[in-house]
């Protein structure tokens, strides 16, 4: 099994009408083999995962599992607000042979660290794989704090990992400081990759991986003890993060991967409003222009 760390890509989930767009699934996995990520995460925040029926999701983790290259750790996401249906994606997951599931905390809800204790206890005492707790409270309205993932890593071994896309430093770093000694721990903010990495994370789950290699130098250069040219491509690509931003999420990724990797017209699942081409051309000429401040 290839080992968790480095860039993992949380892939965009292609659609054609009211299907899977298989095809562009081909040219992403076929992509992210030449730029060199580690790892691949569908069903994450970037694949649109809680507008997607079980039956799509299933579906979804089959096809990207099948095309995956053998170095490619492979984490599938399972989270599923019902606590039963992620059980049943987990324990699905596990079945297809996927290195790792990501859980998402609960969402929609406001829950105590009590509640979300329970939430996690109740499947990681059936899930017996390595399990990648997702953390994005902006999103979830749910923050897990450092002193519960330690709890639960002290309960069950087979967290492996916490991908914290919360986008606050200092939640991040108090994370490092309290666990990680004990699990892995992910930026998923492309703009705060390097720091990151300089206090210890694993690598990053960085959504402009859907488009560019940005990310995957960043890592290299760290790993590589280039600490000059790392913050001279963390700058760019700093700015790039926050072009994506300046987009409905995952509008971005979207149509990074479409103008900058597939060439043709895929869209993302319904109801998202994906932007129209002349749009998504302006957004990958400007990614284009930031791109080659890294030439001169």
């Amino acid at each position: 099994m290839p080992e968790l760390k480095g860039i993992i890509t949380p892939a965009v989930t292609p659609w054609k009408g009211d299907t899977i767009d298989y095809d562009a699934i081909d040219a992403l996995m076929d992509f992210l083999g030449k730029i060199g990520v580690a790892g691949v995460f569908p069903m994450g925040s970037s694949g649109a995962f809680p507008i997607i029926s079980v039956e799509q999701h299933v579906k979804v983790l089959e096809y990207f599992l099948d095309r995956k290259k053998p170095n490619l750790y492979f984490i599938g996401g399972v989270g599923r607000n019902s606590v039963e249906e992620t059980l049943t994606m987990g324990l699905y997951a596990k079945e297809l042979g996927v290195d790792a599931v990501a859980i998402v905390t609960p969402y929609y809800l406001r829950m105590s660290q009590e509640s979300i204790y329970r939430y996690y206890e109740k499947l990681l005492s059936q899930i017996d794989i390595p399990v990648v707790i997702y953390n994005i409270p902006q999103n979830t309205n749910n923050n897990i704090e450092p002193q519960t993932v330690l709890k639960l890593k002290k309960q069950f071994s087979q967290i492996s990992a916490i991908k914290d896309s919360s986008g606050n430093f200092s939640n991040f770093t108090t994370l490092m400081d309290v666990v990680g000694g004990e699990v892995k721990v992910f930026q998923g903010q492309d703009d705060l990759l390097l720091p990151s990495l300089a206090m210890g994370a694993a690598g990053g789950v960085n959504g402009t991986s859907n488009f560019c290699d940005l990310s995957v130098r960043v890592y290299n250069e760290f790993t590589n003890s280039n600490f000059s040219t790392a913050r001279k491509i963390q700058a760019v690509l700093s700015e790039l993060k926050k072009l994506t931003n300046s987009l409905d999420f995952p509008q971005g990724p979207m149509a990074g991967f479409i103008e900058m990797v597939y060439h043709r017209e895929t869209e993302s699942p319904f109801p998202l409003k994906d932007l129209d081409p002349e749009q998504r051309k302006s957004f990958a000429n400007r990614a284009m222009e930031i791109l080659k401040k890294l030439e001169t």
